[in-house]
C-alpha cells in the first residue's frame, strides 16, 4: 500500500455501547433541559393562549366591508409587590416569592401584549399593599415596579380602576384622602368616563362607594335622601344617570351584590362568591347599593374583579327607560378572573373584549359587544408537576451512570501500539531477541544498526506487533531517531563499548546524517518521567501531519525483519513561527502598599491548560482520552460534577429568556 500512512493499533477491553456511554447521556440531558427550561418557562404561555382569540361581534347583517373593530384588554387583580410596602419579617423568603411572583407576571404579560390591544384597562388592585404606603415617595416606589412590568406602548391607551389595595377600605378620613391623593398623581382619576368606540365606560371608585355607603346607612337614609359627598362615587354616579349616557360598560373593581347560591358558570375554579367584610375588604356591594347603580346607570354589562376567579352572573332588574315596555331587563356581569398567580386559583387569565359602533348593529336586541375570557398556564403545576418530576428522572440517571460501576475494577489503561515509526521512540519498542535464534543480532558490540533490548514496561504483547514488518528499498538509510541507541539500564550501554577516543570524536564533530537537532537523546541518555520526549520536537501539540517526513520507505519488499537495513525516517526542522512557546500572554499588573506592606495585583489571560480544564468541568471538552474513550470521575464527585454538567446550559437559557422579556 504505497502512499498510505500507517495508523495506530489499540488494544482494549470489551467496549461498552456508544448508546449508554456516559458522553452521550450527559449530553442528551444538557440539550433536553434546554428544551425544558424553553417550554416550561416560555412555551408553555404562549401554548396556553394558542387558542385564545379576539371574539367577533355579530351585527346581524352583512356588509361590503368587514366592521371595525375596537380591542379591549381588561386586566384584574396584578397586585405588584415592593419592598418599600411590604413587612419586614422574613424578608429572605419574601424576597425569593417577589422575585418568582414577579417573573410569572412578565411572562403572563409578555404573551398577553402579543394580542396587541388598542386599550387597556386595570380593573383594581395594582398594587398588593399600596394601601400601607406611609407617604407619596414609597407609593410612587410601588407604582414604578407596576409600570416596568407592565410595559405598553405609547399607541394604547391604558385606564385604571381603584381597588381596595390601591387606596384603601375602612380606612380613617385622612389616611383615606392621602391614598387617593397619591392614586391620582400615579394613576389618574378615582372616577372616570370613557368613551371607546362610542360606548361609554364608567370606571367607578367602588371602595369609596362603599365608605359613603356605610356613612349613608348609618343615618339610615335612603340614596334619594341622601346628600353625596362632593366629588365622590354617589355623587359621580348621579351625575352621570342625569347625563343620560347609552351603552353604558360600568367597571367596578367589588362585584355587584347577588345570591350567595348563585351560579358562577362552568368556567369558575370552585365555589361562588359569597358575602364577606372586615377590615380593608368586602366581597361584594350591598343590594340598595347595586340596585343604586344599575337603575342610574343601566349599563349592557358589568365588568368586576377582587374575586380573584371568574363568575359570569346576569342581575335581573323590573322595567329599563331604554325600552320603555316595563319588562324585565337582564344585565350580564363578569367577573375577571387575577391576572396574577393566588391561591385561590390554579390558571390565571385575563378578559377581552371587542366593540363596535352600536350605529351598525341592525337590530337593537343584537349587542354592539363581545368579549371571552383566557386562561394563562398554573405556574405552581409548571415547578411541582413539570420541573420537579424532570430533575428527579435526571438525578436518578445521573446517579446510575455514576454508581453502577463504583466498586467494579480500576479502568485498565489500554495499550496504544503504533505501527508508525517516530523520532518519538525511545527504542525500546524493538523486537524482543528471545523470540529470534540468531544471537549474534544482540550481541554486546555497538553499531547504529545495533537492536536494542526491549524492556519497555509499557508493554505486554510481544514487540514485533510494534514494528512494521517493511524495509526499506532506498539507497541511502538514514538512522535519526538513534533506534539502536542501548537503554542505560542496559549490560550494553555505549560508554562500556566506545573507546575514549571515539566517544571525544563524538562529541566534537557533527555527523552530517545525523543532524544536531536530534542527538537531544545523546546528551541526555537519563529520563525518568517521559522516555518518549527526546527532543523537543512535538512539545507544543503537533501533529504528525505538519512534519514533513524525508525519505520515507515503501513497502512490499520481503526482507528479515531483524536486517539492518531497517525502516528508517527522519522529519524535517519544526518551523520556530508555527512552534514557539516563549510568545508571552497579555498580563496587567499593579503595585500598592496596604498596611505597610507592599501587594501585587495581577491579571493575565488564561493559558490554554486553564480554559482545557474549564471546559473538562462543565463537560465540554473534546479531546479524548488513552483508548478514544473519555475517562471520569465516578461515585458522588461524579454525580456532583455531572450535575453542574447538565444545569447549566438550562441555567444560562433560563437567564435569558427571563433577561429578555424584563
Amino acid at each position: 500500500m504505497s502512499g498510505s500512512r500507517p495508523r495506530s493499533l489499540t488494544l482494549s477491553g470489551p467496549r461498552q455501547s456508544h448508546l449508554y456511554s456516559h458522553a452521550l447521556v450527559t449530553n442528551v440531558l444538557r440539550l433536553l433541559w434546554v428544551v425544558i427550561v424553553i417550554w416550561g418557562d416560555l412555551g408553555i404561555f404562549f401554548w396556553s393562549l394558542s387558542g385564545c382569540r379576539w371574539p367577533q361581534v355579530n351585527i346581524g347583517h352583512e356588509l361590503r366591508q368587514k366592521p371595525r373593530h375596537t380591542h379591549v384588554l381588561l386586566v384584574a387583580d396584578p397586585q405588584v409587590q415592593h419592598s418599600a410596602l411590604l413587612s419586614p419579617k422574613s424578608a429572605w423568603a419574601n424576597s425569593i416569592r417577589r422575585v418568582l411572583f414577579d417573573l410569572n407576571l412578565r411572562k403572563s404579560w409578555h404573551v398577553a401584549s402579543r394580542l396587541k390591544p388598542q386599550v387597556v384597562i386595570f380593573l383594581g388592585d395594582m398594587l398588593a399593599n399600596g394601601k400601607s404606603a406611609q407617604n407619596r415617595e414609597e407609593y410612587r416606589q410601588a407604582a414604578e415596579a407596576f409600570t416596568s412590568i407592565f410595559d405598553i406602548d405609547p399607541p394604547t391607551k391604558v385606564y385604571y380602576v381603584p381597588g381596595n389595595n390601591d387606596v384603601g377600605l375602612g380606612f380613617g378620613s385622612q389616611v383615606s384622602q392621602n391614598l387617593r391623593s397619591y392614586f391620582v398623581d400615579t394613576f389618574g382619576p378615582l372616577n372616570q368616563k370613557i368613551i371607546i368606540s362610542n360606548h361609554t365606560f364608567i370606571a367607578l371608585d367602588a371602595p369609596a362607594l362603599v365608605d359613603e355607603d356605610y356613612q349613608r346607612h348609618a343615618k339610615a337614609q335612603s340614596f334619594e335622601e341622601w346628600t353625596p359627598n362632593k366629588g365622590g362615587a354617589i355623587d359621580f354616579v348621579k351625575e352621570m344617570g342625569e347625563y343620560g349616557p347609552r351603552h353604558v360598560v360600568l367597571l367596578s373593581h367589588i362585584p355587584l351584590a347577588r345570591s350567595e347560591t348563585a351560579d358562577c358558570g362552568p368556567l369558575r375554579e370552585r365555589g361562588n362568591i359569597r358575602r364577606a367584610a372586615g377590615h380593608g375588604y368586602q366581597s361584594m356591594l350591598g343590594k340598595q347599593t347595586t340596585s343604586f347603580l344599575l337603575k342610574n346607570l343601566e349599563p349592557v354589562i358589568v365588568f368586576s374583579a377582587d374575586n380573584r376567579d371568574y363568575c359570569d352572573y346576569t342581575h335581573v332588574l323590573p322595567g329599563s327607560r331604554v325600552d320603555g315596555n316595563n319588562q324585565a331587563n337582564a344585565v350580564r356581569e363578569v367577573t375577571v378572573k387575577s391576572f396574577s398567580m393566588s391561591v385561590h386559583i390554579e390558571r390565571p387569565g385575563f378578559q377581552l373584549l371587542s366593540l363596535v359602533d352600536p350605529a351598525i348593529v341592525a337590530n337593537p336586541s343584537f349587542a354592539s359587544f363581545a368579549d371571552r375570557p383566557c386562561s394563562l398556564p398554573d405556574q405552581f403545576h409548571i415547578y411541582s408537576g413539570f420541573y420537579f418530576p424532570c430533575i428527579c428522572v435526571t438525578l436518578l440517571l445521573l446517579f446510575i451512570i455514576n454508581f453502577r460501576k463504583a466498586r467494579s475494577r480500576p479502568f485498565k489503561k489500554p495499550e496504544v501500539i503504533s505501527l508508525t515509526p517516530s523520532p518519538r521512540s525511545s527504542g525500546r519498542n524493538s523486537p524482543n531477541p528471545a523470540m529470534y535464534p540468531d544471537p549474534a543480532q544482540w550481541s554486546a558490540t555497538w553499531s547504529p544498526y545495533t537492536p536494542t533490548v526491549p524492556v519497555s514496561p509499557r508493554a505486554t504483547l510481544p514487540s514485533y506487533l510494534r514494528t512494521p514488518g517493511l524495509q526499506s528499498t532506498s539507497a541511502t538509510h538514514l538512522v535519526a531517531s538513534l533506534p539502536g541507541t542501548p537503554v542505560p539500564s542496559s549490560p550494553t550501554s555505549l560508554g562500556s563499548h566506545l573507546p575514549l577516543s571515539e566517544r571525544g570524536d563524538v562529541d566534537e564533530e557533527e555527523d552530517p546524517m545525523f543532524p544536531a537537532q536530534y542527538a537531544t537523546r545523546r546528551e541526555v541518555p537519563i529520563r525518568h518521567h517521559d522516555d518518549d520526549e527526546w527532543s523537543q520536537i512535538g512539545h507544543h501539540g503537533r501533529d504528525d501531519e505538519e512534519f514533513e517526513v524525508v525519505n520515507e520507505q515503501e513497502a512490499g519488499v520481503n526482507t528479515s525483519l531483524l536486517s539492518p537495513r531497517m525502516q528508517s525516517q527522519f522529519i524535517s526542522t519544526p518551523e520556530q513561527s508555527r512552534s514557539s512557546s516563549t510568545r508571552r500572554r497579555w498580563s496587567w499588573s499593579y503595585t500598592f502598599v496596604f498596611r505597610g506592606r507592599r501587594r501585587r495585583l495581577h491579571l493575565a489571560l488564561p493559558s490554554w491548560t486553564a480554559l482545557h480544564n474549564l471546559l473538562d468541568l462543565i463537560g465540554v471538552s473534546a479531546e479524548p482520552r488513552l483508548g478514544g474513550s473519555r475517562t471520569h470521575r465516578r461515585g458522588l464527585n461524579g454525580l456532583l460534577l455531572d450535575t453542574l454538567s447538565v444545569f447549566w446550559p438550562a441555567a444560562i437559557a433560563w437567564f435569558i429568556i427571563n433577561w429578555t422579556i424584563s
